[in-house]
This record gives structure tokens, C-alpha cells and sequence, in this order.
């Protein structure tokens, strides 16, 4: 978050020479983002697909349930926060209508949404022995914003279908622009080298949502999902 707030102050637009390249870093591509998601709140919750091809549902009742990669190991976190593990084949009977919703939110993401990064080249190595899960999400007028366990913050813009992803393990901001282009920065050559009027106006938002999820979010622990996207919808 400081390392935000000083790239905001430093106005990157005005640093910026047009030469992109200069603040960029692909090394620092981030460990996980969200590259699908669908919204069914209004009855079961909302359910996400990772870059790594993890399905999550965040459910209106708290829980979430991620199937991992491998299409078979399950992840279950209950509203107390506690950890389960099982797997597709070996699981509580009272799970059941849980994985046959998150089956569905799967179907319906692989046949009808388009992949967000699919271009992106993740590190060699980046197989994540505990995948994050969503802490917290809500919808503006302008977007979509998702916290995810692992301090990721990503947001989604409606109308050009931008899409930028902080990644504070490794400084950086990756911005997804609207012709699908995966483009990696870190803030500290950001704050040197500037950047465009696009992306410095898409940090300046960032921070203000980041505010608000700190302020709104992060300090409630155990909110039901439609709780959280009420407490701070614009």
C-alpha cells in the first residue's frame, strides 16, 4: 500500500516518455489471478476460475470451495475460516449439492467465458502448494474488485475490459489492456520511468479501492458474501 501511494503522488503520467518498455519487468508476472469469474449471488454466490485453471465458489452462506488443478483435490474453508481437504471422490455426503454448484459454475465459465491472461507466461516453478482463495469482492459502477487470501487485488473494468492485478509479493502491476495484451510493470520503475495516462489513472483507482477494502473489509473477518458487496458497492 505505501509503495502504491508513492507511485500515485509521483504523477507517472508526467514521467512518462511513451517509452512503455522502460518500467516494464516480465519477471515479476504475478503468482495468481482471477482469468474468469461469474456472478450468481442472488441465489448461491459468486464462482472464479484461477490462471492456473482452479475453480473457487465463494458462497452467499460464507464458505468457499475451491477444486484444485488436478481436477480432483478439493479445498473447503468454512465460515470460521478452518481448512478442509478432501477430494472429489472422498467427501462428506453433506457436500455434495456444494460441488455440484461449483460443477456448474465450471461448465458455464469453460463454455462461455474467455480466459484473462491466457497469453501470460507464468514463472517456471510457480506451482502454488496453497492456492488462495477470495477473501472479498465488490462491484462498482466501474468495475469489479477482487481481494484474494494472498494479498492480490485485481480489478476488472466494464466498460473497455481492462483489467489490472497488483501483486504486492512482488511489487508489480500487470495490466490487461482491451486488445487482450498482458503487460507486467513493477512500481519502483514505474515511480522512475512513468507510464501512461491509462494505466497511472488505473493505479490512482486502485488505491482508492484498496483504501476502501482495508477500511471496509479487511478488518471484518467471517462476512457473508452478499454482506460484504452491499457494505461497500458504490
Amino acid at each position: 500500500m505505501q509503495m502504491l501511494d508513492s507511485v500515485t503522488k509521483c504523477h507517472p503520467e508526467a514521467l512518462y516518455t511513451g517509452q512503455s518498455e522502460d518500467a516494464q519487468d516480465p519477471s515479476a508476472v504475478p503468482f495468481v489471478w482471477i482469468s474468469k469469474w461469474v456472478d450468481y449471488t442472488d441465489k448461491y454466490g459468486i464462482g472464479y476460475q484461477l490462471c492456473d485453471n482452479s475453480i473457487g465458489v465463494f458462497f452467499n452462506d460464507a464458505s468457499h470451495l475451491v477444486l484444485l488443478s488436478d481436477g480432483e483435490s478439493l479445498q473447503y474453508i468454512d465460515r470460521s475460516n478452518e481448512e478442509k481437504y478432501y477430494t472429489m471422490q472422498n467427501h462428506p455426503p453433506d457436500m455434495s449439492k456444494k460441488i455440484t454448484l461449483l460443477n456448474y459454475f465450471n461448465t458455464y465459465m469453460t463454455d462461455n467465458l474467455v480466459k484473462a491472461g491466457e497469453a501470460a507466461k507464468p514463472r517456471e516453478g510457480d506451482e502454488m502448494a496453497h492456492v488462495p482463495h477470495l477473501r472479498a469482492w465488490f462491484r462498482t459502477n466501474s468495475a469489479i474488485i477482487f481481494h484474494l487470501t494472498n494479498g492480490t487485488f485485481q480489478a476488472n473494468f466494464f466498460k473497455d475490459h481492462t483489467k489490472i492485478i497488483l501483486c504486492p509479493l512482488m511489487g508489480a502491476v500487470s495490466l490487461i489492456d482491451e486488445h487482450r495484451n498482458f503487460t507486467v510493470f513493477t512500481l519502483k520503475l514505474i515511480e522512475k520511468h512513468g507510464c501512461s495516462t491509462l494505466l497511472a489513472s488505473r493505479l490512482r483507482y486502485a488505491k482508492s479501492m484498496v483504501e476502501k477494502l482495508y477500511k471496509d473489509i479487511i478488518s471484518t473477518e467471517n462476512t457473508p458474501c452478499k454482506k460484504v458487496a452491499a457494505v461497500v458497492k458504490n
